[in-house]
């Protein structure tokens, strides 16, 4: 990969640093400000749902207008929601304007997650795709990486509030990184952007519009063989995520009895762990297969030990072979979704692709908010790991039967 290209990667671990603390603190300071695991679950819930929802809003657009704009846009307005969100808090404090904040956030988050994918397919085409997507998320992972260490620092120093408000400057570094990369690799791009229809001047036309372009995308992921049990079993895979993140703080900081910072080396380590994982995938070939049955296997025994862990130690075990692989499974999604999607619609069915993937993560926060009064969150966490794996195997089995007719 040419060496200019390091300001693309840069640019999106500035941005995901930013995304990390948010995430780090707005989960934890509700957690401390109201003491509730169910109300913890909620914002878990407000904050991924209007994520996901936003990927097929997001692919259609990145079919018709030059990505590199959208990241651009979203990093802009991630910067002007922040400020907005903490003089909201300041005038009435209520949870609800962290979540509200995340939230927005998350949506302007999307946008650009799905157009860096797109940048990734259009400007790296003469390198393997895995090794390509390793370093994308190596990027990502080192933003995660810092996030929680560098929010517990702030924390430390200043007040939640003043911490935060590093995220603008962060957004606002990352859009310039993103602008210099554009000059001078923008030529390399050969990406064929239609634009947005004419006459879309009213917002029934702008309705029967997206309605359109998601109906194909859906006949498309239904049509192309093999993919819908692989979708179902990312749902899997996601669920146990999403029950494993939105339980964490109460979990680790409340039944464990551990720190902030222990928290923050809790996050820290599984990246870590994520890191490994990639630069493995980045230096070493293997198969679609393998990466997404080892995955799918290290998940269910990391949810297995979370839930049964009667101390902190087995717990941080399990979260990092949950997270760990999530990250495997991830580069084995992308590098599926590549080869078997035609370029031309692949924005439009790869956000649609994202959402029924990653619903399961704001149903878990929404399971945990119901049900945590009724159980304990690490039963929730038993009964999630039994059914995913019950329901995986079956899903894995059904699609090895089905693979091995297509070789006879």
């Amino acid at each position: 990969m040419n060496p200019r290209d390091s300001l693309f990667f840069s640019s999106l671990f500035l941005s995901r640093l930013a995304d990390q603390i948010i995430l780090f603190m707005v989960p934890l300071v509700i957690f401390q400000m109201t003491g509730s695991g169910a109300l913890s679950g909620l914002a878990f819930f407000f904050e991924t749902l209007p994520r996901f929802l936003a990927f097929p809003i997001a692919g259609i657009l990145c079919d018709l207008i030059a990505p590199y704009r959208i990241v651009s846009v979203s990093q802009r307005v991630r910067a002007v929601i922040i400020p907005l969100g903490l003089l909201g808090f300041n005038f009435a404090e209520s949870i609800y304007w962290l979540m509200g904040m995340a939230a927005l956030v998350g949506v302007a988050t999307s946008f650009a997650l799905m157009a860096r994918e797109m940048i990734l397919v259009q400007a790296f085409k003469t390198a393997r795709f895995e090794k390509v997507l390793s370093y994308s998320s190596l990027a990502s992972q080192m933003g995660m990486v810092l996030g929680p260490i560098l929010a517990s620092l702030l924390l430390v120093y200043f007040n939640w509030q003043a911490s935060i408000s590093l995220c603008i400057l962060l957004f606002l570094l990352s859009d310039l990184g993103l602008k210099y990369w554009w000059r001078f690799a923008h030529f390399r791009l050969q990406e064929e952007v239609k634009g947005l229809p004419a006459k879309m001047t009213s917002v029934s036309a702008w309705r029967i519009f997206f309605y359109t372009q998601l109906t194909l995308a859906c006949k498309q992921i239904v049509g192309l063989p093999g993919l819908v049990p692989v979708v179902l079993v990312a749902f899997c895979i996601n669920l146990i995520l999403g029950m494993t993140l939105s339980t964490m703080a109460p979990i680790y900081t409340g039944i464990f009895a551990q720190s902030e910072s222990a928290y923050a080396l809790l996050q820290t380590l599984a990246v870590l762990v994520s890191l490994l994982i990639l630069l493995f995938i980045a230096r070493y070939s293997l198969s679609l297969v393998v990466m997404g049955a080892t995955a799918f296997i290290a998940m269910c025994i990391g949810a297995f030990m979370t839930a049964l862990s009667q101390d902190y130690l087995l717990y941080l075990m399990g979260f990092l072979l949950i997270v760990g692989f999530d990250k495997m499974f991830g580069v084995f999604l992308r590098s599926l979704r590549k080869e078997l999607i035609p370029i031309e619609n692949l924005g439009k069915s790869t956000g649609v692709l994202i959402l029924l993937n990653n619903l399961a993560q704001p149903l878990a926060g929404l399971i945990v908010a119901l049900l945590a009064g009724v159980y304990l969150l690490q039963d929730l966490l038993l009964y999630t790991a039994i059914i995913v794996t019950l329901f995986g195997t079956l899903l894995s089995v059904y699609l090895a039967i089905t693979a091995s007719r297509r070789k006879l």
